[in-house]
């Protein structure tokens, strides 16, 4: 299979292309398509046999339930049911945007796609070409983030075809993702409700409408984003958590060490950084007290440092507040080894 790539312009909307990524999906093909947070591999949601071919494409475990993404709020009443006021608020709040809520699902959700559990997963995206692609094929969209299982998330078309290029139909390439970190994922079906999974809408801004939420705190693989190996390159990565000093000097000390054995090594720092690594490989992730810059580039550093087929990335880790909880999340997922 040859991969089709369909470029369009991120500020607008091309009606023909569109209509041919649309029949793709409704023809059972799988499509990579831009959202705000990650590119996305998508299948139409009813369709059993091609939500399988996502699975099978990414290597995902079956076991690893799917996002279902829609176009129109009411078009949550296709996939969920049980909605509280909760819900409503959060919607109305957040959506479109990077906020997932779990429901219980409807019945026609095959159970693949909610890997045979009785919720579902649900977002509207906030990116006009995806919710274009939506409304086009008639139908929702399951779609996780378009790489293979287990590495870093796609935020250019360039890094789908990386992954998938030959294994899927066609590619919307609509440039860069904007926030670069997948959606917050919230369950909405048991008490308290927590976040399964720190993404880009921040845990404070859900505090607004559901005070007591928390982050979940056990190993079960509940949404995507749970496995405790995740997000991870080619590279072996070390996170130094920290900041200051202490954290330059111990991330210098063990470059200098992994230099020795005869390792290529890369440097992900701070941008305010830069120049305490002057010997170094080191790509910037932003400035420290920018965590939206810092979040949008986290996973084009890390493939950057594939291509570069570096041996060992060590990570300067961020402040843990606001989207640094996210980045952190992905940082200690892809990370064989943290030092604090």
């Amino acid at each position: 299979m040859k991969t089709e790539i369909l470029k369009i312009d991120s500020l607008a909307t091309e009606q023909s292309a569109i209509k041919k990524a649309a029949d793709v999906i409704k023809s059972g093909g799988l499509v990579a398509f831009p959202t705000e947070t990650v590119y996305g591999l998508g299948a139409d949601v009813f369709n059993s046999a091609s939500c399988a071919k996502i699975f099978q494409v990414k290597s995902r475990p079956l076991e690893d339930p799917l996002i279902v993404h829609i176009a129109d709020k009411q078009d949550l009443f296709k996939v969920a049911r049980e909605f509280s006021k909760i819900t409503l608020d959060l919607i109305n709040e957040f959506w479109p945007g990077p906020l997932t809520v779990v429901l219980k699902k409807q019945a026609t959700i095959p159970d693949i796609v909610t890997s045979g559990s009785d919720t579902v997963a649900v977002r509207m995206p906030n990116h006009h070409i995806a919710l274009s692609l939506i409304k086009t094929a008639q139908t929702p969209i399951a779609a996780p983030s378009a790489n293979i299982f287990g590495k870093p998330s796609p935020t250019t078309a360039e890094h789908v075809l990386e992954d998938l290029d030959g294994k899927i139909d066609l590619v919307i390439d609509a440039g860069s993702a904007d926030i670069g970190i997948e959606s917050t994922i919230v369950d909405l079906t048991r008490e308290p409700f927590c976040v399964l999974r720190p993404g880009g809408v921040e845990i404070e801004r859900l505090r607004k409408i559901i005070p007591k939420v928390e982050l979940y705190k056990k190993d079960d693989i509940l949404a995507p984003g749970m496995y405790p190996r995740h997000y991870a390159p080619k590279a072996k990565v070390w996170l130094i958590e920290g900041d200051g000093e202490r954290q330059v000097e111990k991330i210098k000390s063990l470059a200098h060490e992994f230099i020795s054995q005869g390792y290529r090594v890369g440097i992900m720092a701070k941008s305010e950084n830069k120049d305490r690594y002057r010997d170094f490989n080191v790509k910037l992730l932003g400035p420290g007290n920018d965590l939206v810059v810092c979040a949008a580039n986290l996973f084009f550093v890390l493939r950057e440092f594939d291509k570069e087929r570096v041996d060992v990335i060590i990570a300067e880790g961020v402040e843990e507040r606001d989207l640094g909880i996210a980045i952190m999340d992905r940082l200690r997922k892809a990370a064989e080894r943290i030092k604090g």
